[in-house]
């Protein structure tokens, strides 16, 4: 909204979700590098998907040459990790990172993005052994917590770029030419590989091809 704009009224209420059902949760088993987190925390992600009511938002309105248009924009932070999405400012974001996410609440990212227990491991900065001793309360740390805070808003520039997870998805699964031929969804673990893959998103929004 402009500055000329003139808000009139505040209310508080759920934007329809972008999310669709039909995702399913990936059974995570102790396999070598494919082991995920835990099984019992893989099977929230399908519920989570269809239960969450989607992200908060916040609508008001505005007066211009006596008319009145209705605005609705989303408020919080990241897309998939609800601890973020009811976030008002980054001082509450800095206290969920500081206090540590737990591993099922990273466990809608994991899913969709397909990371294995090395992708986890390097993104958490741990050794995938100790992934694989987490369970669905265990906090994934201060680093871990920051890095998937970091990849859940590239979730959330690319879903508002491209309209919705799924269409969203064949981009960061895909090769880039521009970022070396690199898949952007494998250069998420590390904080350049998130920056490469933010600012590649930056570029398409503003009709560069990327």
């Amino acid at each position: 909204m402009g500055d000329e704009d003139k808000a009139v009224k505040t209310t508080k209420g759920k934007a329809p979700t972008k999310r669709k059902g039909g995702h399913t949760a990936s059974k995570y088993q102790k396999k070598s590098n494919t082991q995920s987190v835990t099984q019992e925390a893989a099977m929230k992600y399908q519920l989570y998907i269809e239960e969450s009511p989607g992200l908060s938002t916040q609508s008001f309105k505005v007066s211009r040459a006596g008319q009145e248009k209705e605005y609705t924009i989303q408020t919080g932070y990241g897309y998939l990790i609800p601890s973020f999405q009811k976030a008002g400012n980054m001082l509450q974001v800095a206290k969920v990172v500081e206090k540590g996410l737990s591993s099922e609440e990273i466990t809608p990212i994991l899913d969709y993005l397909g990371f294995k227990v090395s992708d986890i491991a390097k993104a958490a900065a741990v050794s995938a052994s100790t992934v694989s001793r987490w369970n669905p309360k265990t906090s994934i740390g201060v680093p871990g917590s920051n890095q998937f805070f970091r990849i859940d808003q590239v979730i959330r520039k690319g879903v508002d770029l491209f309209g919705s997870l799924e269409n969203l998805k064949g981009w960061l699964q895909s090769p880039n030419l521009a970022l070396g031929n690199a898949v952007p969804a494998q250069l998420l673990t590390s904080g350049i590989g998130v920056e490469l893959v933010d600012e590649a998103l930056d570029a398409l929004h503003f009709g560069n091809v990327l």
